[in-house]
């Protein structure tokens, strides 16, 4: 394909950066829904799920193994858990987003759960403060390194009339495996007694998704396009289209390349994402990832266990992970009726949405002291923090170019988890020291409300867009 390097010029960085006709991708989006975009990106949610259940363990090990025994106190616990979803997605999704772009999205994917499957069974053996805290710091490189990739690769993929459906149906099966099976129905028979076969268990599925990425997943062409490995690219393009067409039995549309334009450079800065053109939608992610980050996923989250558990309503590990596994139930049957119906409207308002039932569930957890009403409002926040949660994961990466979509991703969802460390650090002093009360209005006023509304006012529309028209 020849180039058109109409506008080409030298970056600031010493890269050479050419625009070129983006025919891969052309070629990609007409692409009709089929079994291979199914598997594909099942198997990526799947790992992702599988990395996700490794993230934060000291929720889980805390409340039911360290504090009976007495190995760590209430701020220490507030410590490992701000390390494990603060720092370690901080270094993680910076450093393997980055990766992404500069080897690929399938070997960044299989380090991602090669790393997540190493570090979580020492979990099982360390006992001392020191040690976890140190062990803490390498916890989650793994998962880290899905939040900044799974999305970027599930997206360039498809095209804006398949993307949607597959994505948010796989999503679904994600979020089941994540909550109702992993953080629910296998720790409610599993905790406390048989807690290190549970860990055995996670490291034992990263494996097993290691093995599947392998064998299974192809290359990104917009990716290989972007780094001008064009024959390359069109290796991948040409497999694709023999398994949609089966064989060349179903005939395909032709591509349509006016909408296609790709930015093809040999080295992208670790700072482009704050280049002229993106610094405001960089900042605006920015801002909304650290304090949603700070509330809606893992402020509120740090204290969950103890709220519900030994430090609140005294309800045990048994009925916890139960309640767990069935808001997650809710959960995914709701995030599946958005994937059905939610493409008809813009993303950025089913963010708001989550925004306010998950601060509505927790005042109404709050303020109720029956299991009734404990069980009806811990569905109604679980239930916000997933739209809200998945809903950024879809949205993020659809704001950059494909030579920097993993990194730009890093840089807002990775670096946005700072909010999860300073947040969950404040929300368990307040829940100290503050009573749940003011713990709850930061969980749910700065860090719900406000991300919410900011998202809904300023972020960008992408219904029924190209990549590459979202990215100019």
């Amino acid at each position: 394909m020849a180039q058109d390097t109409s506008g080409a010029s030298a970056t600031g960085g010493g890269s050479t950066t050419l625009v070129i006709p983006g025919e891969m991708a052309a070629r990609v989006d007409r692409l009709p829904m089929s079994f291979m975009a199914w598997e594909i990106c099942l198997i990526v949610q799947v790992g992702w799920a599988s990395s996700a259940a490794t993230d934060g363990i000291a929720q889980r090990l805390y409340p039911f193994v360290w504090l009976p025994a007495k190995v760590i106190t209430h701020s220490q616990y507030n410590v490992l858990y701000a390390l494990q979803v603060g720092i370690s997605i901080l270094l993680g999704g910076y450093a393997l987003g980055w990766l992404a772009d500069k080897i690929g999205r399938r070997y960044a994917l299989i380090l991602s759960s090669l790393l997540a499957a190493v570090f979580i069974v020492p979990f099982g053996y360390v006992t001392n403060y020191p040690a976890l805290f140190v062990l803490s710091i390498f916890d989650t490189l793994g998962f880290a390194g899905y939040l900044a990739i799974n999305v970027v690769y599930m997206s360039e993929i498809m095209g804006p009339k398949v993307r949607p459906r597959v994505m948010m149906v796989s999503q679904v099966v994600c979020i089941f495996l994540l909550l109702v099976v992993l953080a629910g129905i296998v720790p409610h028979y599993l905790f406390p007694g048989q807690y290190r076969a549970y860990l055995w268990i996670l490291s034992g599925l990263n494996l097993a998704i290691v093995v599947l990425l392998f064998l299974r997943m192809p290359e990104s062409p917009r990716w290989l396009e972007a780094r001008e490995r064009r024959d390359d690219a069109r290796k991948v393009v040409e497999k694709m289209e023999a398994r949609v067409s089966k064989g060349g039995r179903v005939a395909l549309p032709e591509p349509d390349l006016d909408p296609y334009e790709v930015v093809a450079e040999e080295k992208t800065s670790w700072f482009a994402p704050f280049g002229r053109q993106y610094v405001v939608v960089t900042t605006l992610l920015l801002v909304v990832m650290v304090l949603g980050y700070g509330g809606i996923v893992y402020g509120g989250g740090s204290q969950l266990f103890l709220f519900l558990g030994p430090e609140g309503r005294h309800y045990s590990a048994g009925f916890i992970f139960a309640l767990t596994a069935w808001a997650g139930v809710a959960a995914a049957a709701v995030y599946l009726l958005n994937a059905f119906f939610g493409g008809r409207f813009e993303r950025k308002y089913t963010q708001l949405v989550g925004a306010l039932l998950f601060a509505g569930g927790w005042w109404g957890m709050y303020a109720v002291h029956n299991t009734t009403g404990v069980y009806i409002f811990y569905i109604v926040a679980n239930i916000g923090t997933i739209l809200w949660l998945w809903s950024m994961y879809v949205y993020i990466p659809i704001n950059y170019p494909t030579r920097m979509r993993a990194l730009g991703t890093g840089w807002t969802d990775g670096v946005g988890h700072l909010g999860a460390w300073g947040g969950v650090l404040i929300a368990g002093q307040l829940f100290v020291v503050g009573a749940p009360r003011s713990f709850v209005v930061f969980i749910t006023i700065p860090c719900a409300l406000i991300p919410g509304i900011l998202i809904a006012i300023f972020g960008k529309r992408q219904r029924a867009r190209a990549l590459e028209e979202l990215a100019r």
